[in-house]
């Protein structure tokens, strides 16, 4: 109970200041005096004052209510000037006086609005100037080792082919001439990864007409063969609702001292319920949003209602507690810790070639889901990369890869890379992430077509832009990958003199003895506990091709220390003895 009579003295406060800074100019200007005119104006700019904090919902800080209080003030003193002016003047040519002059008019009201305006361009020359307590309010941590392996599932589909489907699936929908696709979201159902759209009012007739909305889309974010479905479910509540049934408004109320950063997101808890979540920042005096003490607000689409959590208080089916345009302002800040930069020292820029404001999803194999984005350098066309950056999307964790990862080829040079691989077709790459391949940084591009329409993967070594695999889909692609990564090895142990020949004996865990290199047939295998990649060609030893998991070999190869793979010269199956 407290805490919401707190809330409501809180969205009072803009009100509030509005008000009084109104009323006190207008005494002001008017030496205590109004006449029934300035009462009627001060009636005029009280409804006005509602509807402005009614409609912009501003959270009550300086930086957002010292325009309003410029722009209001300074219309009161001109009004008090004009209505003092006139006045004067008809009470001189009633008197029969020809002369005309200003005394007993004031202007010293004026003062009220240069205030506030200097006030106002205090707050932007401290927000251009004060970068680092919101450098120090993003959580982020520093790794060197790459967390991103091949079990990580890459997004199949871009955020604009997914909507592409939705739209051609959008006669689904009842009376679709009065409704519009909504913004997508990337998010686990029960366990899957899916897209996620809501169906919204395409304007006040349409809302005021039917109220509700009839439901969402959905479709695979991972399984190319998926197809868009709408799915039915009544929404009394949302973004483009009107009124008390806007969602903006129903947060506003629960929590208006922070900002909604970002656009609301349709999430679908595991019962099939639906909710809009939307990410909550603390704002500073000046405007800059803080990092360091994330809310997500929750509403429910059917009934409104709405509750604010700290980010590790959301209940377990919540995917996205922080938006992607909250993650992107994160990086922003992230790579950018100093006001005054001139020679950029540690000075960095996110990509932004994600799918979703600049940001890519990744569903990882824990279950949780991260935004990723890479890093380069700011002043420089060369396509380098500094490091890459996981958001979480629950908890607003920024995580921040360097080690290997640093001076490989940056997510824009991978994707003019894989545009290059079918320039007849005109494909294009699309959401480009860095994954851990057998210790190798590779870039995961989804090749797609002129229509969003997904074609394949590229898996591109990011050391190495010739070293490249593609397949239809992740498992053909990351086998092309391996096999060309094993023959760009091969061709490196022709001419390097650190190759060392040593012996190794272990358990097969898995193998393939179909793979292709340069036109030729290999063999490719990895033994229990290591993680080396070995190939063999089968002419020097036929028997490999009747190798088996489980089988036990004695194996003679020629290796580059802190290579991922290795060429075996000789091997002994004991298990065929």
């Amino acid at each position: 109970m407290v805490s919401i009579l707190y809330e409501e003295k809180c969205m009072i406060t803009s009100f509030l200041v509005l008000e009084i800074t109104a009323i006190v100019t207008f005494l002001w200007a008017k030496k205590l005096r109004l006449s029934k005119l300035d009462w009627l104006a001060v009636g005029t700019v009280t409804v006005m004052n509602a509807i402005f904090v009614y409609w912009w919902m501003p959270v009550p800080t300086l930086s957002q209510l010292v325009i309003p209080v410029a722009i209001e003030t300074t219309l009161i003193s001109i009004w008090s000037v004009i209505t003092g002016a006139s006045s004067f003047l008809v009470e001189r040519v009633t008197n029969g006086k020809r002369s005309f002059s200003v005394q007993g008019i004031t202007f010293w009201p004026f003062i009220i609005p240069f205030v506030a305006i200097g006030i106002s361009v205090s707050a932007g020359v401290s927000k251009a100037l004060t970068v680092r307590p919101m450098y120090h309010s993003v959580q982020a941590e520093h790794h060197k080792e790459a967390p991103l392996t091949k079990d990580d599932q890459p997004i199949a589909l871009s955020a604009q082919a997914a909507k592409n489907m939705m739209k051609k699936a959008f006669s689904q929908v009842p009376d679709s001439s009065m409704y519009e696709l909504g913004d997508l979201s990337a998010q686990y159902i029960k366990g899957k990864s899916y897209y996620v759209a809501p169906v919204e009012f395409n304007g006040f007739v349409s809302w005021f007409m039917n109220r509700e909305l009839p439901g969402y889309f959905i479709i695979s974010a991972t399984d190319i063969n998926d197809t868009a479905h709408f799915v039915k479910n009544d929404m009394a509540y949302s973004e483009t609702s009107w009124f008390s049934h806007s969602i903006a408004r129903k947060i506003y109320m629960a929590n208006p001292r922070y900002q909604q950063v970002g656009e609301p997101i349709l999430e679908v808890d595991n019962h099939g319920k639906t909710y809009w979540v939307q990410t909550l920042l603390r704002v500073r005096w000046a405007g800059q949003l803080l990092f360091d003490n994330i809310h997500v607000a929750i509403t429910s689409a059917d009934s409104g209602q709405t509750k604010v959590y700290k980010t590790n208080e959301l209940p377990k089916w919540v995917d996205v507690g922080v938006s992607p345009e909250a993650a992107t302002l994160m990086n922003r800040t992230y790579g950018n810790p100093y006001a005054f930069n001139f020679r950029h020292k540690n000075q960095i820029k996110p990509t932004e070639n994600g799918s979703e404001s600049g940001v890519t999803p990744m569903f990882n194999v824990n279950g949780s889901l991260a935004y990723f984005d890479d890093f380069t350098t700011v002043r420089s066309n060369a396509d380098s990369d500094k490091g890459y950056s996981l958001v979480d999307t629950r908890t607003g964790q920024l995580r921040f890869y360097t080690g290997k990862n640093v001076g490989i080829m940056d997510s824009e040079g991978a994707m003019k890379v894989a545009k290059q691989l079918h320039p007849q077709n005109k494909w294009h790459g699309s959401n480009p992430v860095i994954m851990n391949i057998d210790g190798t940084p590779t870039w995961v591009v989804s090749m797609m077509d002129n229509n969003e329409r997904f074609r394949e993967y590229a898996y591109i070594k990011g050391a190495d832009q010739n070293v490249i695999g593609e397949g239809a889909n992740a498992s053909d692609a990351l086998s092309s990958y391996r096999n060309v990564l094993a023959g760009s090895v091969q061709s490196a142990a022709a001419s390097d003199q650190k190759v060392k020949i040593k012996k190794v004996s272990g358990k097969v865990s898995r193998v393939n003895t179909n793979a292709t290199l340069n036109s030729k047939q290999v063999v490719v295998f990895k033994l229990t506990d290591d993680q080396t990649l070995y190939t063999l060609d089968p002419s020097q030893s036929q028997t490999a091709l009747l190798m088996q998991v489980g089988d036990q070999v004695d194996l003679k190869v020629k290796s580059i220390k802190g290579a991922a793979v290795a060429n075996v010269v000789s091997i002994t199956n004991e298990s065929l003895k």
